[in-house]
């Protein structure tokens, strides 16, 4: 598998089987235990008291990895990777976080090349067609600010009514409009590269736990050009280690908030998912890695 594929298989494996493992099953508890290692490793955010924790967690797991795997003849021995893991605190005291600097960001640059080398007809010679239609990709993007994190694409977006919708009176009071004016609404926008619709969840705050909303809608004043987001507010129960995922559960009535993309804790959507667990169904969400609490929440 790519890199990214991994990723995603360590992410969402938890959720997947989490409810047919054991408690006390000591592979599973290796692999949470990774799992934490991982989200703090593509941490975007640093202080110095996480690199210290950060050592230790490292030392943890080569101690756990020794002590399960690599005891008796046939015994798995440490690999030089699992060396490199020691020094990636320092690098990261040195040059900063480490996402920064992975190769996945190269090997998503590959994907489009290998994309076109699928669909593209000319066998005569393959570079220079590769080679001009990244030209032309790159002037579209650059034409159309697509690169620029600022810039919101909305592709289609209706006006309506304030009160045809169930956020009308937290529409009014953030806006100061009545409930006869009209509003743009929309299901889906673009900042950036990162894609967000109705539906998804976010990171709306930080209160000892993580509070997440549900995205209902995107509004936008016709006298304004900043697209806001509605969510639907979420009660984070706890943190369930088995499934390295938070509880969530609807409060008992729905509370809207209107936030601008800069309020955001973390601009990624996080994985939504409804599963049986113990008998019970529950609403899971799993964090894409570790996300830092706002300064001013501290």
């Amino acid at each position: 598998m790519k890199a990214i594929q991994s990723w995603a298989l360590l992410k969402y494996l938890p959720l997947i089987v989490g409810d047919i493992i054991a408690e006390d099953d000591v592979d599973w508890r290796f692999l949470s235990h990774l799992s934490e290692l991982v989200d703090l490793l593509f941490c975007p955010v640093f202080t110095v008291g996480m690199v210290d924790y950060l050592r230790h967690v490292i030392a943890d797991h080569l101690a756990m990895f020794s002590e399960i795997y690599a005891n008796g003849d046939n015994g798995i021995r440490l690999k030089s990777k699992h060396h490199l893991l020691v020094h990636l605190p320092t690098i990261i005291l040195q040059s900063g976080p480490l996402v920064g600097m992975n190769c996945m960001r190269y090997e998503l640059k590959n994907s489009f090349f290998k994309r076109c080398a699928h669909i593209m007809c000319n066998f005569t010679n393959v570079c220079q067609t590769l080679a001009y239609r990244h030209q032309q990709h790159s002037l579209f993007l650059k034409l159309t600010n697509a690169n620029v994190h600022t810039v919101t694409v909305v592709n289609q977006s209706s006006s309506d009514m304030v009160s045809n919708y169930a956020l009308a009176a937290a529409l009014c009071s953030h806006f100061r409009v009545e409930e006869t004016d009209d509003i743009y609404f929309a299901k889906r926008l673009e900042q950036a590269s990162v894609v967000y619709k109705v539906g998804q969840h976010v990171i709306i705050d930080y209160q000892e736990l993580p509070i997440f909303g549900k995205i209902e809608a995107f509004v936008c004043l016709p006298s304004s050009n900043e697209w806001c987001i509605v969510v639907c507010v979420l009660h984070t129960v706890k943190f369930k280690s088995h499934f390295h995922s938070y509880v969530v559960v609807d409060l008992p009535y729905r509370q809207f908030k209107i936030l601008s993309f800069g309020q955001l804790v973390d601009f990624h959507q996080v994985c939504f998912y409804k599963k049986l667990a113990s008998g019970k169904a529950l609403s899971f969400i799993r964090l894409p890695y570790h996300v830092m609490p706002p300064v001013d929440s501290k």
